[in-house]
């Protein structure tokens, strides 16, 4: 595995709850950055590893 990993794009979230779902399953959160469109709302920036894409599918899946 590439240590690394600045030259990895993050897995970026726009759901909160997906976001939530994400953490409880023990993704860490890299960023949290308020939404430049929608400044009520907040994007969430997340390792691009196989782990948390595996989260991510398994939340997209339900």
């Amino acid at each position: 595995m590439n240590s690394n990993i600045s030259n990895v794009k993050d897995y970026v979230v726009f759901s909160q709850r997906m976001a939530g779902y994400l953490m409880l399953n023990g993704c860490r959160l890299l960023k949290l950055k308020v939404d430049k469109n929608e400044p009520t709302k907040f994007v969430y920036f997340f390792p691009n590893t196989q782990y948390v894409l595996s989260h991510a599918e398994k939340y997209l899946a339900k």
